[in-house]
């Protein structure tokens, strides 16, 4: 199946760009449903061909010097481009296909393809999706008024982050620091942003080479114009500076390059994709020599989805900027006030995102609020967004609100801290680190978080003064496990807070341990967990260093919870397993039955009730739950576990009182097939249920010979299935626990059920007793056995099996069986133990155990549970692809456990 990747709709977030939209997450067939639709329309359409091979870009970090780095990343994303492309490029060769490719994102944009042509670009191998190509209508600012030419003072939104008071303390504005925009443009020869242009050469003329890339054509001559306003209104916030007074840029004296990505009338994806890889390698205006050096140092990225989406968006683009470098700063939408409602790339972990606020620090209405991808708070920080004063096309001025004013905001700070100290703009991460940091704390608990951390205002309100001030003090890191100090083992979830010049919380991780970034200096450590006493100690984060503080917590008062865990369906050996006590308030304490033992322990806390939830290790067994209440005494809980209905327990054996039907020849007497028309228009209803095997499967049920099999795979596109295979009536009037029971192969799809159902009454009712659901399913072989206690005694039973899908896998069913079934055991011990590596130690996964004609394979522990029907000494041979051959001696006894570890040598 190919990959899937959801493409969405793009933003100028004072203007929206809406997407169009996008296939069902359960689309068929190897095409985005966009692609159909827009075949549906018309014989060719252009389309993206994106290839699933990605560059490897990480050592570029490490290059000496910014140049390196730039061209390393270029390199590796054009190198991976030549070589995965190239089949792809011959095939549209041949076809007489014309295409455009890009490297920075690995796709190819191939114009006038046929359906037949398309459908045979998807099955290419490496193609992870083809998708139709969109131009998304710009929508207006939230709000835009005309404004003075000449205010001579400070822009409100410049003062409140107090980027004034960084240009009066450090003298930093932005000097040797080159910030972007992808917006509409930019109009090059305004008053406030003519001199920081870097293609002014201070003569009176210009050099557009390398700083200005058209990529929407919206220019008619030659340099930077805007198409709309909104990219003069973005960049004026960043390094705007009339030289006059007029202070409406965070950092003045950055230089500005621009792409444009958008037309006053929309943005084409193709423009977004050309504007963002120039940016990687800025050419000359003829579109040649491409130089990594003369790249921008911040991308500011006032666009993006206007629909709540956490879906990526040429996210390679993205990574690539980050790897060389590059720190892109994306609003977060104006779709509020509604949380949920941040839009991509923005609400992307990747990107960094900036929602907006007014002058007297509470935040728009309009701002859009999160979560984002994968629970990610956002926006990650905000910054002034409403009544923004800037430039706009004309040579003239307008205050405009959107988060598409916020973000320039933050581009410009970012200037203002590379610019005070040039080291850090190697760092992306310390960077974003430092802005987390330095935000002013704003509590808004509507849509989730803290005060520290909100899905409204992010980490805070942006601010500069404190950001550069930081940067300068530098950045440190406090790690460390936190553990119980009377077992030496990790502690998961325990509260660790940090007070001094910043107060940061988080929590251990499983394996105990937990990581700080701070700001160097001084502060106090408090540890706190559930049942242990707090812990606390003073610590120094040094400059450009790490500290480790490991915390050992002393428990409380705790009491023993203890028992032994055996076989009780006859054996009565002990049972290895995994004991878990949850208290019911979000804490639990786990044990390890020992495998010859059966026994386990745990310390808890007294005058608590527990549900304990026993998982056993040895296959064949079901996971019990027992309420437990635990005194101020130590307890013991024993457990007997009954082997598990389907019998498949080390030593136990089914029998049935019938025989099962094995469909060797056909279909059964009494079997009766009905297909049902589902109605879906566009589809061709297709024959279910056949014992032909049309499709040349093999039988995997974990059966044998012929079977009865829905095939919707084999009957391909277009076709649907919604089919029963119904039994004969049968008489169970004798039967005391009866039980349905077939062997399944069923590869299931994301549109595709399955279901047994069963009827008392000879079929007039039916009632589903078992059902799979699209992914995973349930994979051959598979034996199911499904108890029916409602059917006990009753003369007129009668089972079903129900498939319905659309060239979505197959159902095969083999072996039914409907009757009393027991589980009964047989003579013999349990050989249980360990096989790992002799070398490393570590266990080995897949080795066959096998001992008189019975094979048991190791988990990944590397335990096994072999049952040997004969006692006394029997050799035991361990055999693992790689590895030499053991056999070793188990002494069997009847009803007991034997350990025996096994250490393998490479072959």
């Amino acid at each position: 199946m190919k990959i899937i990747t959801l493409a969405v709709g793009a933003v100028l977030a004072g203007c929206l760009l809406a997407p169009a939209p996008v296939a069902a997450a359960d689309d068929p067939g190897p095409l985005r449903g966009d692609v159909r639709a827009a075949y549906a329309a018309k014989d060719r359409t252009d389309l993206w061909v994106l290839l699933s091979e990605r560059a490897d870009t990480r050592s570029a970090e490490r290059a000496r010097t910014r140049t390196a780095r730039g061209e390393q990343v270029v390199r590796a994303l054009r190198d991976t481009a030549d070589r995965s492309q190239a089949p792809l490029r011959k095939l549209l060769k041949a076809e007489g296909r014309k295409s455009e490719t890009f490297w920075a994102a690995n796709a190819v944009y191939v114009r006038d393809v046929p359906l037949s042509l398309a459908e045979k670009l998807a099955k290419m191998d490496g193609v992870s999706e083809v998708r139709a190509p969109r131009t998304y209508p710009v929508a207006l600012p939230v709000e835009t008024r005309a404004a003075a030419a000449t205010a001579a003072a400070v822009a409100w939104g410049v003062a409140d982050i107090k980027a004034d008071q960084v240009w009066q303390q450090y003298g930093a504005r932005g000097e040797d620091i080159v910030v972007a925009n992808v917006d509409t443009g930019v109009e090059y020869t305004h008053p406030a942003l003519v001199g920081s242009y870097r293609g002014n050469n201070g003569d009176g003329t210009f050099t557009h080479d390398y700083n200005w890339y058209d990529a929407a054509g919206n220019c008619k001559e030659p340099g930077p114009c805007d198409g709309h306003g909104h990219g003069s209104h973005t960049m004026g916030t960043m390094a705007g500076d009339d030289g006059k007074g007029d202070q409406i840029g965070v950092a003045p004296k950055a230089k500005w390059i621009a792409a444009s990505g958008c037309q006053s009338g929309g943005c084409a994806d193709l423009d977004l994709m050309r504007a963002s890889q120039w940016l990687l390698a800025p050419t000359d205006a003829a579109g040649q020599n491409p130089d990594p050096a003369k790249r921008p140092h911040i991308v500011n990225n006032s666009w993006g989805s206007d629909l709540p989406s956490n879906e990526p968006m040429f996210e390679e683009v993205q990574q690539a900027w980050a790897a060389s470098g590059i720190f892109g700063v994306w609003s977060n939408g104006n779709e509020g006030p509604d949380c949920r409602t941040s839009g991509t790339p923005g609400s992307r972990t990747l990107n960094y995102s900036v929602g907006a606020y007014d002058s007297t620090g509470t935040i728009a209405s309009f701002s859009s609020r999160g979560d984002g991808q994968d629970g990610q708070v956002k926006p990650n920080i905000s910054a002034p967004g409403v009544d923004v004063r800037s430039s706009v096309k004309g040579g003239g001025y307008a205050t405009m609100s959107g988060t598409s004013m916020a973000a320039p905001h933050v581009s410009g700070a970012v200037a203002l801290l590379w610019s005070a100290d040039p080291a850090l703009a190697r760092d992306i991460e310390g960077t974003r680190t430092l802005l987390d940091l330095t935000a002013i704390d704003t509590a808004d608990p509507q849509c989730g978080g803290d005060a520290a951390d909100n899905n409204v205002y992010g980490e805070g309100r942006l601010d500069a003064l404190a950001l550069v001030r930081a940067g300068a003090q530098g950045l440190g890191t406090l790690s460390g496990t936190v553990t119980d100090a009377a077992t030496g083992k990790p502690l998961k979830d325990a509260t660790v807070a940090l007070s001094g010049q910043l107060n940061r919380r988080s929590t251990s991780g499983e394996d105990g341990a937990y990581t700080f970034r701070l700001l160097a200096g001084d502060y106090q450590l408090k540890v706190s967990a559930y049942g242990y006493q707090d812990a606390t100690a003073t610590i120094q984060v040094p400059k450009d260093g790490s500290t480790e503080q490991d915390v050992p917590l002393t428990p409380t008062e705790r009491k023993t919870l203890s028992g032994t865990l055996t076989d009780g369906s006859g054996h009565g050996w002990p049972l290895g397993a995994k004991v878990s006590a949850d208290d019911g308030q979000g804490h639990t304490w786990d044990a390890t039955a020992d495998a010859l033992t059966g026994r386990w322990s745990l310390s808890l806390l007294p005058a608590t009730t527990y549900t304990l939830r026993i998982t056993p290790a040895v296959p064949g067994y079901d996971p019990i739950d027992k309420q437990v209440s635990l005194g101020a005494q130590d307890q013991t809980v024993d457990a007997a576990l009954p082997a598990a209905l389907a019998c498949v327990a080390p030593g136990y054996a089914a029998s049935r009182s019938g025989t099962p039907e094995l469909f060797s020849s056909g279909k059964p007497t009494g079997w009766q097939v009905t297909d049902v028309d589902p109605g879906f228009p566009g589809f061709t209803h297709q024959p279910g249920w056949v014992f032909d095997n049309p499709g040349a499967r093999e039988n995997r049920t974990g059966g044998s010979g012929r079977f009865a099999i829905v095939d919707s795979d084999h009957s391909g596109k277009g076709h649907v299935q919604d089919t029963y295979l119904t039994g004969p009536v049968l008489n169970l009037a004798q039967h005391t626990s009866p039980v349905l029971e077939f062997a399944g192969d069923l590869k299931a799809a994301v549109n595709s059920v399955a279901w047994a159902d069963l009827s008392l009454d000879g079929g007039r009712t039916w009632a589903t007793v078992w059902t799979r659901k699209g992914f995973p399913g349930a994979a051959g072989p598979a034996a199911q056995v499904v108890s029916i206690p409602q059917a006990a005694g009753k003369a007129k039973a009668q089972v079903r099996f129900h498939y319905r899908g659309n060239r979505s896998g197959w159902w095969a069913i083999d072996d039914v069986y409907v009757g009393d079934r027991a589980c009964h055991k047989t003579g013999g011990g349990l050989v249980t133990g360990v096989v790992t590596d002799a070398a490393t130690g570590k266990p080995v996964q897949g080795a066959a155990v096998a001992s008189g004609g019975r094979t048991a394979t190791t988990d990944a522990s590397g335990a096994y549970w072999l049952f040997s029907s004969g006692t006394g000494a029997r050799e035991v041979t361990v055999t693992k692809s790689g590895y030499a051959a053991r056999t070793a001696t188990a002494t069997v006894t009847a009803d007991r456990v034997t350990g025996l570890d096994v250490k393998l040598a490479t072959s």
